[in-house]
């Protein structure tokens, strides 16, 4: 269910005062126009500030439009829509691809072209004189360099309007997507290992000791925890 955003006389009411959800979309994608459409709101008061009043002070013209999408579904047509539209009409539109290189069993090279959706939308960026999308790649057990990452680029994105993707790559999953969707079954012996050795998890971990931010007996206690609440879920 969706909170709702319109009081009973048909007014927006002060979405910044109270807690909100929007409900989920189960057609893959789906998310995208709603973004475009939130990332317009914002630059419509920022060419009309007089707008604001209007809409209860919730936007302001300095917000950005933050979504998530996986890489398999950035096949689907609303996405490219939503990113060409992004790049004519220049909003503070954020979009963030989570991929791991498959989608589902399906390994990247059979659905994205050049198997990178970052090079597939290269024809989109912005560059002088021209509108577009600002384009940023990173890895996703790399913990500083996606903070630095997002830091610059959505501020970017706040400031100009210019729309962003963030294409973040080399990321691993624990499980397959599905009960029935073992990654063993579809992923090589060599991915496997690979997982293993760049799991976020541990990458984690080890950013952690290395900036003396927690130490190991802290951390041993955490992951012995987590371990006995795993246990006793099941």
């Amino acid at each position: 269910l969706s909170t709702q955003n319109i009081d009973k006389n048909g007014e927006i009411k002060d979405l910044l005062i109270k807690y909100n959800s929007a409900s989920d979309i189960s057609s893959t994608g789906g998310q995208m126009p709603r973004l475009l459409g939130l990332a317009q709101a914002s630059k419509i008061v920022r060419q009309k500030p007089e707008m604001e009043k209007y809409l209860k002070n919730n936007v302001a013209g300095n917000e950005v439009a933050f979504g998530m999408i996986g890489d398999a579904s950035t096949s689907e047509g609303v996405f490219w829509e939503t990113m060409n539209a992004a790049g004519v009409m220049q909003v503070p539109l954020v979009a963030a691809v989570y991929d791991d290189g498959y989608g589902i069993s399906v390994p990247i090279e059979l659905q994205t072209t050049k198997s990178s959706i970052s090079e597939a939308l290269k024809g989109l960026k912005k560059e002088k004189n021209t509108n577009g999308i600002e384009i940023y790649t990173g890895k996703g057990w790399d913990y500083e360099g996606l903070v630095n990452m997002f830091k610059t680029g959505v501020a970017k994105t706040r400031k100009t309007h210019t729309p962003a993707l963030f294409h973040i790559q080399e990321l691993t999953q624990q499980l397959g997507h599905s009960t029935s969707g073992s990654q063993e079954r579809y992923k090589p012996k060599e991915r496997l290992a690979w997982e293993n050795e760049f799991d976020c998890n541990i990458k984690m971990k080890q950013w952690l000791l290395d900036n003396k931010i927690a130490d190991s007996v802290a951390l041993s206690e955490i992951e012995k925890k987590a371990k006995k609440r795993a246990k006793e879920a099941r």
